[in-house]
């Protein structure tokens, strides 16, 4: 070992340390004595609040194992504590700098709190302006969520070719960063786009190295989404074969992660891959586990969370034909579906809105 890289190994442990100690600090709600120690000496406040913002990244999460809950989960320890510090540095500094990081990132939570209750012109209005903070302060990596946010909400408002052009945006960015959780997240999201936009083979090329991305960094709810987009491309593609195998892992990978939401969308893709090969009892069996994660967690997406589930009627039309070809024809078992059915018609002749999920 050469003894300039040595040097730099022994000047840069204390330092980690010394962040790492603060961080124990502040989780143990001792914020107090780091603020004290920041106004003593403010220099020190920008690893510490470096530390803190990749932390708040980290904890920023979507979550769903009830119909209710659409919006998205974070440390808002993180966020409040950074909030505090980075106000701390501006009244002793004058450099806002820190503070406004901090401030983007919760209105960007704010804006995707908003996309998932469907009120994407307020939303996009606000991530275009955390976008021009990000670009200001030169913050890459805040740059490179925006662009997955907005891309989020063109898909819900039905321009994916829009998405497409953030997504890939997203991706040069993501390989400017050099980061292995932000490249995951960028050919996940291209791979989506290309979905909704029905070029099955990009998004299968594109849904394939997010999930090996996705396994560099071990993280199996990432690995699970990459590859029930790798299922239903496949299903688009009527390969219903190579289709069950993604999904079961996408199955498995979500059951490990404990992930409900991924685990109900890999129940109902493997229902329909079945029933599109004429394999009624595995349709059966896939599509009754599906139905209980429609109705208790809600698998469609949460902007289109609405009275109609066109996934429950489906997944029920789909049951019922599968019973009818495996010649059951107990009426405890068909009558309840066929009422449910029945209820939908009333819905869609009233013009209730539908939601759709893969």
């Amino acid at each position: 070992m050469s003894l300039s890289l040595l040097f730099l190994m022994l000047t840069l442990q204390p330092v980690q340390d010394d962040i790492s100690n603060w961080m124990k600090l502040i989780e143990s709600g001792r914020l107090e004595q780091v603020e004290a120690e920041i106004r003593q000496h403010p220099e020190q406040a920008t690893p510490i609040v470096e530390e803190l913002l990749s932390r708040f990244d980290s904890s920023v999460h979507s979550w769903r194992d009830r119909p209710e809950q659409r919006r998205v989960r974070y440390s808002d320890d993180l966020l409040q504590n950074g909030l505090t510090l980075t106000r701390l540095v501006t009244e002793l500094t004058g450099d806002n700098t820190l503070e406004r990081r901090f401030e983007a990132r919760r209105d960007r939570v704010r804006a995707t709190q908003m996309l998932n209750d469907g009120t994407f012109d307020e939303a996009m209005a606000l991530i275009e302006s955390v976008r021009s903070t990000a670009r200001e302060l030169e913050d890459q990596s805040f740059l490179f969520s925006t662009y997955l946010s907005s891309a989020y909400a063109y898909l819900g408002t039905g321009r994916p070719e829009k998405a497409l052009i953030d997504c890939e945006l997203a991706l040069t960015l993501a390989r400017e960063i050099g980061e292995n959780g932000n490249l995951a997240l960028a050919l996940f999201n291209l791979g989506t786009a290309h979905l909704h936009l029905g070029n099955h083979d990009e998004s299968l090329t594109y849904s394939l190295q997010a999930a090996e991305a996705a396994a560099e960094i071990g993280n199996k709810i990432w690995q699970a989404n990459a590859w029930l987009n790798v299922g239903y491309a496949q299903i688009m593609k009527n390969q219903n074969g190579p289709a069950i195998g993604s999904l079961q892992r996408t199955l498995s990978l979500s059951q490990e992660a404990g992930d409900p939401l991924g685990e109900g969308r890999a129940w109902y893709n493997l229902g329909i891959a079945y029933f599109r090969l004429s394999q009624w009892k595995p349709a059966r069996d896939h599509l009754e586990h599906a139905i209980e994660f429609i109705r208790e967690v809600d698998i469609r997406h949460s902007h289109d969370i609405t009275e109609f589930n066109t996934i429950e009627r489906d997944a029920l039309r789909r049951l019922l034909h599968s019973y009818q070809h495996l010649n059951l024809t107990d009426r405890a078992l068909l009558e309840p579906i066929e009422l449910r059915l029945k209820e939908f018609e009333k819905m869609a002749a009233q013009g209730a809105d539908a939601g759709h999920s893969h």
